[in-house]
């Protein structure tokens, strides 16, 4: 039997519709294809969109944080080491600081703390350990470190404000000698403003540098160059850096502070290392019992008296 051939007209026909098809499926596949890549970028952007939202929902305001405990009957702990230098030489002992600082909505409203000198490692000299308890505009020392005659049962002496010395006075406002009030929400406010955020172990590191003319201007009060002791005005010298440490609720951990007074090669440099724990813990600092307490002017005719009988020297009279 001999096969029959296939119409051409059949193949004709028939191929129409495999390209109709052909065109239809290319079609469909690019639609495809194009749906999918708009869902692709809208998917990559709302990604990007939420990763910004939680880097800034992960980086909390510090000052806020602080904020929330400056309230009337709680506190914060705080430890601190201090050293200066002549450029990179340590100059003069190491001072050391322990202590609770009484908070209230205005700042550090009392304190209770210890501080002492370090004395050289080859020295033989024993370090003092001085008590200060500070109960709004009064200090109160520890008698035994007095280097005068103190009337028996008279363990505290009473200082006022503007009488006490100026290491003392500026270590019992806040339990510290930093440069930078982190009560002070103000000072916070600029710190923080010319800092350099980065991710650290258990939250965030801060560091940024600032003239002393301009952490005086945010200041509350006179401002006083922590290293010279000397005021400062629009035209002083000296800046202070610094590194500070949160955490992921935007407490603060940890503030070193590098105050630089002067230039050349070896300027007069103060290092503070303060480390805060317990924020918000419940704390009232009382003044020593009264019957304890002498005060400043009442001590000095008590050791005009005691002088009294004693040889004077004409040499120096």
């Amino acid at each position: 039997m001999r096969r029959r051939a296939v119409p051409a007209i059949a193949v004709l026909i028939v191929s129409p519709m495999v390209a109709a098809s052909t065109v239809a499926t290319s079609a469909v596949a690019t639609s495809t294809v194009a749906t999918s890549t708009v869902a692709t970028s809208t998917v990559a952007a709302s990604m990007v969109a939420a990763s910004n939202a939680a880097a800034k929902a992960g980086a909390p305001d510090p000052v806020k944080a602080v904020k929330r405990h400056l309230r009337n009957d709680r506190g914060v702990r705080v430890s601190e080491t201090n050293r200066h230098f002549f450029g990179k030489k340590v100059f003069g002992p190491e001072t050391r600081i322990t202590g609770k600082v009484q908070l209230s909505p205005s700042g550090p409203a009392a304190t209770n703390l210890t501080w002492w000198d370090v004395p050289a490692p080859r020295s033989a000299k024993k370090s003092d350990r001085y008590r200060v308890i500070r109960v709004g505009e009064d200090f109160y020392d520890a008698a035994k470190t007095h280097p005068g005659p103190v009337p028996d049962g008279k363990n505290w002496i009473r200082f006022p404000g503007n009488h006490k010395g100026l290491m003392g006075r500026d270590i019992a406002l806040d339990a510290s000698l930093q440069s930078i009030n982190v009560y002070d929400l103000a000072v916070m406010k600029a710190v923080l403003k010319c800092s350099k955020r980065t991710p650290a172990s258990g939250g965030f590191l801060y560091q940024g540098t600032m003239s002393y003319p301009r952490l005086s201007k945010v200041s509350k009060g006179a401002f006083v160059n922590p290293v010279s002791g000397k005021p400062i005005g629009a035209k002083s010298k000296g800046t202070v850096s610094w590194r500070l440490w949160a955490d992921r609720t935007g407490l603060l951990k940890r503030l070193i502070t590098v105050d630089t007074a002067g230039a050349g090669k070896a300027p007069l440099v103060k290092r503070s290392d303060t480390r805060y724990k317990n924020w918000g813990v419940p704390l009232v600092v009382t003044a020593p019992p009264a019957d304890e307490v002498i005060d400043e002017a009442d001590l000095l005719e008590y050791i005009r008296e005691q002088n009294a009988g004693a040889p004077t020297d004409s040499g120096n009279s």
